[in-house]
């Protein structure tokens, strides 16, 4: 399952690589722990707690609600703090 869609930064990227996203509209809540590749990974890490970015998740393995980010394009940010 592969899902494309405008997220806002809830939690900024930690040492353990996972960042936590909230869909729009819905407010899902995703986990990505996993990166298409090292661009993908930095371009989430640089995102402060806020920011908007397009990003394409597909499920990271069989784990619940780990996803992993296949494509990330920042879309805007509204002044967030990194965290």
């Amino acid at each position: 399952m592969s899902q494309s869609n405008a997220y806002t930064v809830i939690s900024a990227q930690n040492d353990h690589d996972c960042t936590t996203v909230r869909a729009h509209p819905r407010n899902e809540t995703y986990h990505v722990v996993e990166y298409a590749d090292e661009d993908a990974r930095q371009r989430v890490a640089d995102l402060p707690v806020g920011s908007v970015v397009k990003m394409e998740l597909s499920r990271a393995g069989r784990r619940s609600n780990v996803w992993c980010a296949e494509s990330v394009k920042p879309a805007r940010t509204d002044g967030g703090e990194r965290q």
